[in-house]
């Protein structure tokens, strides 16, 4: 059995794999071009940023399980879904309103004028689509107390056996039928790791029991084939006029390797100088500004784009540009946070 690791939950290498998925994500929407399958040297620049960065929302279900999982050594089940609701219920509520806000000012009308249509709209993130993930982390936060009642002596045993399932189930079944073309019934799918909960559980199990070296290295090697195979496998299928989706989805296999390679570097790795004086403070700024960057930062990427059109094939903006926006958000943010009516939009 994997002995566990008793490291506090808040440890420095969850700061920074927080931070650089927020930054990842603001990346990916700098890099919109790449659905429209540029030409040349705009679809290899904007593949390998896609690619590098496609780890950013996988990452991020992988550390709610990490801190969350085993949050009964902490408070009980009532008080950790009432902290759950007050850091992205209510975010999500405001922040989708808002959205409503915006496209209605954008288009000069609302989008919908019933309350049962905007209702709709906000639960099906209709106004701003990338608010989708909200969704999917509800389900993980209201599934985490069922997987905390498993014994702590049994956890890796069972954690191990639901991770292997899920992984067949959703990122192997899935692309093997793609490549071979012969279908089968979706019900032999797990139907108690589903979805993100992979993602959960799977940094929970990394985290809390690495893995012997030679295993590291493994999965090391195989975080990095699963990269390369994203990456070179959708430049060299995709066609003139469209994107190859053959090795993209954030359950795919080769998405979950990486990610998974990339939490365990991380959390192998020694962040110990990034303890130190005014790092550790813009850290932990950036830190707690980052569901103010994924709710924000939306807004001056579109609104980069209405203004200047042409900034979204330049590479200057979709890395420099993204990260101004990035620094602007986690300004924004940190400003919310710190006025007493506004904090609850930017926990």
């Amino acid at each position: 059995m994997p002995q566990p690791d008793n490291a506090p939950r808040r440890a420095l290498f969850v700061d920074v794999l927080v931070v650089f998925s927020a930054l990842a994500v603001v990346f990916l929407h700098a890099n919109a071009i790449f659905w429209t399958r540029p030409q040349g040297r705009l679809w290899l620049t904007s593949n390998i940023i896609e690619s590098v960065c496609y780890f950013a929302v996988p990452v991020f279900f992988m550390i709610s399980g990490y801190t969350l999982l085993d949050y009964r050594a902490r408070y009980d089940t009532k008080a950790f879904l009432r902290k759950r609701m007050q850091r992205t219920l209510i975010p999500f509520l405001f922040w989708s309103l808002f959205g409503f806000c915006y496209v209605w000012w954008y288009h000069g009308a609302p989008p919908d004028d019933s309350a049962s249509r905007i209702i709709e709209g906000i639960l099906t993130h209709r106004y701003i689509d990338i608010y989708w993930f909200f969704m999917p982390l509800f389900a993980v936060y209201l599934s985490l107390p069922l997987f905390g009642l498993i014994p702590a002596e049994k956890q890796p045993r069972v954690f191990a056996y639901l991770i292997g399932y899920a992984f067949v189930s959703f990122s192997l079944l899935p692309f093997l039928r793609n490549i071979s073309g012969i279908d089968y019934d979706w019900q032999i799918h797990s139907p108690v790791s589903a979805g993100f909960l992979l993602y959960a559980l799977l940094g929970y199990y990394l985290g809390k029991w690495p893995p012997a070296r030679r295993w590291r290295l493994l999965i090391y090697a195989l975080g990095m084939g699963g990269l390369l195979l994203h990456c070179l496998g959708t430049i060299l299928l995709s066609p003139p006029d469209k994107v190859n989706e053959l090795f993209k989805g954030y359950l795919n296999f080769p998405c979950v390797l990486y990610a998974a390679a990339l939490f365990l570097w991380a959390r192998q790795h020694d962040w110990s100088w990034l303890a130190r004086g005014g790092v550790a403070r813009l850290l932990t700024a950036c830190r707690n500004a980052a569901l103010g960057v994924y709710v924000l930062h939306i807004y001056f990427i579109w609104q980069m784009h209405e203004y200047f059109p042409q900034a979204k094939q330049v590479i200057g903006f979709r890395i420099f540009g993204a990260l101004a926006i990035f620094i602007l958000c986690v300004l924004i943010a940190s400003l919310i946070r710190k006025l007493p009516l506004l904090r609850a939009l930017i926990p």
